[in-house]
């Protein structure tokens, strides 16, 4: 009798896992509380194409500037940012835990103007499962540590 409810115990604890795995294209946005579905804020997204460098290899990659994606999903923002917006963040997590963080600043055309490209397609095809379906892309850096793969979630905090 303990062990079959020590093996339910195991199961049920092991159920959120799953959860999240049934549906790896499924990633968010959070903004200010409110969680969008990425595919949602880019449906009507003019795609871009660039291209760029890792670890040696340039590849082009398609998809959503990150700027426009998060003022699709939302984001209110002035004509330049100024005074308390200047603190806000962009983290960016991937589903394996792996994290990077953006100053909202660095996307602000009049400041840090960084192009961060929300890839969901490299050499005309959709991205790996191991890098995708979400990927950042940001060509400027000399190396890719802030390129995070398999998008899970893009919050804004303040």
């Amino acid at each position: 009798m303990r062990l079959r409810v020590l093996w339910v115990f195991a199961l049920l604890v092991a159920v959120p896992s799953w959860a999240v795995d049934a549906n790896p294209s499924a990633a968010i946005i959070e903004i200010g509380g409110r969680s969008v579905d990425i595919q949602a804020a880019v449906a009507k997204l003019p795609r871009q194409s660039i291209s760029a460098t890792a670890h040696g290899r340039t590849s082009t990659y398609e998809g959503y500037d990150l700027r426009e994606v998060l003022k699709a999903a939302g984001l209110a923002t002035a004509e330049s940012l100024k005074g308390k917006q200047l603190t806000r963040l962009v983290r960016v997590s991937a589903r394996d835990g792996y994290e990077a963080v953006f100053a909202l600043a660095d996307l602000d055309p009049t400041l840090g103007n960084a192009h961060i490209l929300l890839a969901d397609r490299e050499n005309g095809q959709a991205m790996s499962p191991g890098d995708g379906p979400w990927r950042l892309v940001i060509p400027a850096e000399a190396r890719p540590a802030r390129w995070v793969r398999q998008v899970a979630v893009i919050r804004v905090t303040d």
